[in-house]
Protein backbone atom coordinates (compact mmCIF):
# COMPACT_ATOMS: atom_id res chain seq x y z
CA UNK A 1 0.00 0.00 0.00
CA UNK A 2 1.34 2.92 -1.23
CA UNK A 3 0.92 6.26 1.00
CA UNK A 4 -1.13 8.90 -0.41
CA UNK A 5 1.31 11.60 0.20
CA UNK A 6 4.03 9.84 -1.29
CA UNK A 7 2.32 9.19 -4.54
CA UNK A 8 1.76 13.61 -4.42
CA UNK A 9 5.46 13.70 -3.91
CA UNK A 10 6.30 10.76 -6.69
CA UNK A 11 3.71 12.59 -9.53
CA UNK A 12 5.55 16.26 -8.31
CA UNK A 13 9.18 14.69 -8.97
CA UNK A 14 7.57 13.25 -12.49
CA UNK A 15 6.59 16.72 -13.41
CA UNK A 16 10.24 18.11 -12.48
CA UNK A 17 11.91 15.52 -13.98
CA UNK A 18 9.60 15.92 -17.57
CA UNK A 19 10.59 20.09 -17.55
CA UNK A 20 14.29 18.67 -17.01
CA UNK A 21 14.35 16.34 -19.93
CA UNK A 22 11.52 18.05 -22.47
CA UNK A 23 12.39 21.97 -21.54
CA UNK A 24 9.50 22.20 -22.24
CA UNK A 25 9.22 25.13 -19.47
CA UNK A 26 10.70 28.15 -21.37
CA UNK A 27 10.38 31.41 -20.34
CA UNK A 28 11.33 34.91 -20.95
CA UNK A 29 11.43 37.26 -17.64
CA UNK A 30 9.44 40.86 -18.31
CA UNK A 31 11.70 43.58 -19.20
CA UNK A 32 8.50 46.00 -19.29
CA UNK A 33 5.53 46.04 -16.80
CA UNK A 34 2.27 48.03 -15.22
CA UNK A 35 2.60 51.34 -13.14
CA UNK A 36 1.38 49.32 -9.80
CA UNK A 37 1.91 52.43 -7.22
CA UNK A 38 3.14 56.12 -6.65
CA UNK A 39 4.94 57.37 -4.30
CA UNK A 40 4.85 60.68 -3.05
CA UNK A 41 8.12 62.51 -2.76
CA UNK A 42 7.04 66.27 -2.26
CA UNK A 43 2.98 67.44 -1.20
CA UNK A 44 3.21 70.79 -2.58
CA UNK A 45 0.85 73.56 -2.03
CA UNK A 46 -2.21 75.12 -2.96
CA UNK A 47 -3.74 72.09 -4.88
CA UNK A 48 -7.49 72.06 -5.63
CA UNK A 49 -8.25 70.21 -8.63
CA UNK A 50 -5.22 68.27 -9.88
CA UNK A 51 -4.50 66.11 -12.65
CA UNK A 52 -2.57 63.11 -12.29
CA UNK A 53 -0.33 62.37 -16.04
CA UNK A 54 1.65 59.31 -16.56
CA UNK A 55 3.56 59.38 -19.32
CA UNK A 56 3.18 56.79 -22.23
CA UNK A 57 4.41 53.48 -22.17
CA UNK A 58 8.34 53.78 -23.03
CA UNK A 59 8.78 50.26 -23.98
CA UNK A 60 6.03 47.99 -25.56
CA UNK A 61 6.52 44.25 -24.87
CA UNK A 62 5.07 43.22 -28.59
CA UNK A 63 3.13 40.78 -26.42
CA UNK A 64 -0.30 40.00 -26.04
CA UNK A 65 -2.72 41.65 -24.39
CA UNK A 66 -1.45 44.95 -25.04
CA UNK A 67 1.57 44.55 -27.99
CA UNK A 68 2.01 48.55 -28.09
CA UNK A 69 1.80 49.08 -24.82
CA UNK A 70 -1.54 50.60 -22.91
CA UNK A 71 -1.40 54.25 -20.80
CA UNK A 72 -1.32 53.88 -17.39
CA UNK A 73 -3.49 56.53 -15.85
CA UNK A 74 -4.08 58.10 -11.70
CA UNK A 75 -6.14 60.62 -9.45
CA UNK A 76 -4.86 62.15 -6.64
CA UNK A 77 -6.31 63.09 -3.45
CA UNK A 78 -5.79 66.20 -2.12
CA UNK A 79 -6.15 67.16 1.42
CA UNK A 80 -5.52 71.20 3.20
CA UNK A 81 -4.26 71.98 -0.16
CA UNK A 82 -1.81 69.26 -0.68
CA UNK A 83 -0.90 66.03 -2.43
CA UNK A 84 -2.08 63.24 0.35
CA UNK A 85 -2.04 60.21 -2.03
CA UNK A 86 -2.49 59.18 -5.44
CA UNK A 87 -4.35 56.02 -6.64
CA UNK A 88 -3.97 54.12 -10.05
CA UNK A 89 -6.99 53.87 -11.29
CA UNK A 90 -5.46 51.34 -14.88
CA UNK A 91 -1.92 50.11 -14.46
CA UNK A 92 -1.51 50.27 -18.24
CA UNK A 93 1.41 47.59 -19.96
CA UNK A 94 4.88 48.46 -21.43
CA UNK A 95 6.24 50.59 -18.63
CA UNK A 96 10.11 50.63 -18.02
CA UNK A 97 10.86 53.92 -16.54
CA UNK A 98 7.47 56.05 -16.35
CA UNK A 99 7.27 59.65 -15.25
CA UNK A 100 4.20 61.37 -13.03
CA UNK A 101 3.14 65.07 -13.48
CA UNK A 102 0.57 66.70 -11.98
CA UNK A 103 -0.79 69.98 -12.76
CA UNK A 104 -3.37 71.86 -11.08
CA UNK A 105 -4.88 76.06 -11.84
CA UNK A 106 -3.23 76.83 -8.14
CA UNK A 107 -1.09 74.41 -7.17
CA UNK A 108 2.38 73.84 -7.44
CA UNK A 109 5.60 71.87 -5.78
CA UNK A 110 4.08 68.38 -5.73
CA UNK A 111 6.60 65.63 -7.35
CA UNK A 112 5.82 61.75 -7.12
CA UNK A 113 7.54 58.94 -8.64
CA UNK A 114 5.93 55.72 -10.10
CA UNK A 115 6.04 52.01 -9.32
CA UNK A 116 5.89 48.90 -11.69
CA UNK A 117 5.28 45.56 -11.38
CA UNK A 118 8.41 43.47 -11.44
CA UNK A 119 10.96 43.23 -14.45
CA UNK A 120 14.05 41.89 -14.79
CA UNK A 121 17.03 44.30 -14.82
CA UNK A 122 20.65 45.22 -14.20
CA UNK A 123 21.79 47.51 -11.12
CA UNK A 124 24.70 49.96 -11.23
CA UNK A 125 27.90 47.95 -10.10
CA UNK A 126 26.24 44.82 -9.78
CA UNK A 127 27.96 41.72 -11.27
CA UNK A 128 26.58 38.50 -9.96
CA UNK A 129 22.82 37.67 -10.60
CA UNK A 130 20.78 34.92 -9.05
CA UNK A 131 18.47 33.00 -10.75
CA UNK A 132 16.20 32.37 -7.46
CA UNK A 133 16.49 36.66 -7.60
CA UNK A 134 13.97 36.74 -10.75
CA UNK A 135 10.77 37.66 -10.15
CA UNK A 136 8.38 34.65 -11.92
CA UNK A 137 5.18 35.76 -10.35
CA UNK A 138 3.71 36.77 -13.80
CA UNK A 139 4.29 33.01 -15.20
CA UNK A 140 1.70 31.36 -12.67
CA UNK A 141 2.71 27.51 -11.84
CA UNK A 142 6.71 28.42 -12.81
CA UNK A 143 8.57 27.85 -9.72
CA UNK A 144 12.48 28.69 -10.33
CA UNK A 145 15.18 28.92 -12.96
CA UNK A 146 17.45 25.65 -13.32
CA UNK A 147 19.08 26.85 -16.64
CA UNK A 148 19.54 29.96 -18.77
CA UNK A 149 20.16 29.22 -22.23
CA UNK A 150 21.26 32.52 -23.19
CA UNK A 151 21.50 36.63 -22.10
CA UNK A 152 19.58 40.04 -23.48
CA UNK A 153 20.74 43.27 -22.69
CA UNK A 154 18.64 46.11 -24.56
CA UNK A 155 20.55 48.98 -24.63
CA UNK A 156 19.89 52.04 -27.08
CA UNK A 157 16.72 50.40 -28.44
CA UNK A 158 18.79 47.70 -29.09
CA UNK A 159 18.57 43.73 -27.83
CA UNK A 160 21.80 41.72 -28.06
CA UNK A 161 22.60 38.70 -26.92
CA UNK A 162 26.19 38.50 -25.02
CA UNK A 163 28.67 35.61 -25.58
CA UNK A 164 28.71 33.23 -22.58
CA UNK A 165 31.80 31.93 -21.32
CA UNK A 166 33.02 29.54 -18.64
CA UNK A 167 34.04 30.93 -14.93
CA UNK A 168 37.34 29.93 -15.26
CA UNK A 169 38.25 32.14 -18.72
CA UNK A 170 35.57 34.69 -17.57
CA UNK A 171 37.95 34.80 -14.20
CA UNK A 172 41.37 34.19 -15.66
CA UNK A 173 41.00 36.51 -18.70
CA UNK A 174 38.30 39.11 -18.61
CA UNK A 175 37.74 40.33 -14.93
CA UNK A 176 40.31 42.19 -14.86
CA UNK A 177 39.45 45.28 -12.73
CA UNK A 178 36.86 44.23 -9.44
CA UNK A 179 35.03 47.78 -9.62
CA UNK A 180 36.48 50.73 -11.60
CA UNK A 181 35.46 50.11 -14.70
CA UNK A 182 31.74 50.28 -15.57
CA UNK A 183 29.84 50.18 -18.84
CA UNK A 184 27.55 48.20 -20.93
CA UNK A 185 27.98 44.82 -19.99
CA UNK A 186 29.62 42.64 -23.22
CA UNK A 187 30.34 39.32 -22.20
CA UNK A 188 28.85 36.77 -19.46
CA UNK A 189 29.88 33.51 -17.56
CA UNK A 190 26.90 31.11 -15.74
CA UNK A 191 28.72 30.46 -11.86
CA UNK A 192 26.95 27.60 -10.32
CA UNK A 193 24.12 24.82 -11.66
CA UNK A 194 20.76 24.56 -10.72
CA UNK A 195 17.83 26.56 -9.06
CA UNK A 196 20.87 27.83 -6.99
CA UNK A 197 22.88 29.02 -10.15
CA UNK A 198 24.02 32.41 -11.10
CA UNK A 199 25.17 34.80 -14.29
CA UNK A 200 27.73 37.10 -13.70
CA UNK A 201 28.29 40.18 -16.36
CA UNK A 202 31.03 42.33 -17.13
CA UNK A 203 31.88 45.18 -17.58
CA UNK A 204 30.15 45.99 -14.48
CA UNK A 205 26.62 47.98 -15.18
CA UNK A 206 26.86 51.65 -15.13
CA UNK A 207 23.54 51.79 -14.76
CA UNK A 208 19.93 50.37 -14.80
CA UNK A 209 19.75 47.95 -18.05
CA UNK A 210 16.33 45.88 -19.25
CA UNK A 211 17.81 41.96 -18.70
CA UNK A 212 16.22 39.27 -20.64
CA UNK A 213 17.23 35.28 -19.66
CA UNK A 214 15.90 32.83 -22.07
CA UNK A 215 14.96 30.77 -19.15
CA UNK A 216 14.36 26.78 -18.76
CA UNK A 217 12.12 26.40 -15.41
CA UNK A 218 10.86 23.82 -12.94
CA UNK A 219 7.41 23.94 -12.12
CA UNK A 220 5.55 24.41 -8.98
CA UNK A 221 4.44 21.68 -6.92
CA UNK A 222 0.81 20.61 -7.30
CA UNK A 223 -0.85 19.72 -3.69
CA UNK A 224 -4.63 20.15 -4.87
CA UNK A 225 -6.55 20.83 -8.24
CA UNK A 226 -6.90 24.05 -7.87
CA UNK A 227 -3.34 24.44 -8.30
CA UNK A 228 -1.94 25.84 -11.81
CA UNK A 229 -0.06 23.09 -14.24
CA UNK A 230 2.65 25.27 -16.21
CA UNK A 231 3.58 22.38 -17.91
CA UNK A 232 1.97 22.11 -21.80
CA UNK A 233 0.66 19.03 -23.65
CA UNK A 234 1.91 16.99 -24.54
CA UNK A 235 4.84 16.90 -22.35
CA UNK A 236 1.98 16.04 -19.41
CA UNK A 237 0.98 12.67 -20.96
CA UNK A 238 4.25 11.23 -19.69
CA UNK A 239 3.58 12.50 -15.95
CA UNK A 240 1.59 9.46 -14.73
CA UNK A 241 4.21 7.14 -15.90
CA UNK A 242 7.03 8.35 -14.72
CA UNK A 243 5.33 8.72 -10.73
CA UNK A 244 3.89 4.90 -11.49
CA UNK A 245 7.39 4.27 -11.82
CA UNK A 246 8.61 5.10 -8.62
CA UNK A 247 5.59 3.99 -7.10
CA UNK A 248 6.61 0.75 -8.45
CA UNK A 249 9.83 1.29 -6.84
CA UNK A 250 8.62 2.05 -3.39
CA UNK A 251 6.61 -1.15 -2.86
CA UNK A 252 9.91 -3.18 -4.75
CA UNK A 253 7.86 -4.62 -7.87
CA UNK A 254 10.72 -3.48 -10.20
CA UNK A 255 9.50 -5.32 -13.36
CA UNK A 256 5.83 -3.35 -13.01
CA UNK A 257 8.27 -0.30 -12.23
CA UNK A 258 10.59 -0.92 -15.49
CA UNK A 259 7.68 -1.64 -17.57
CA UNK A 260 6.45 2.14 -16.99
CA UNK A 261 9.42 3.48 -18.56
CA UNK A 262 9.79 1.06 -21.32
CA UNK A 263 6.77 -0.27 -22.26
CA UNK A 264 8.09 -2.56 -25.47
Amino acid sequence: MINPGDIIGYVNRARREVAMRSQCLRILPKTSGSVVGALITARGSGYTNPVVSISAPDFPSGQASFPNGAQATAVATVVGGQINDIQITFGGSGYFQPLITITDPTGTGATATATISPINQLNAGQEEYFFKDVNLSAFPGVGAIYMVKSVSLIYANYRYSLPCYSFSVYQAMIRQYPFQYQYVPSVCCQRGQGTGGSFMLYPLPSQVYQMEFDAFCLPTDLQTDEDVEALPLPWTEAIPYFAAYLSFLEIQNFNSARLMLNPS
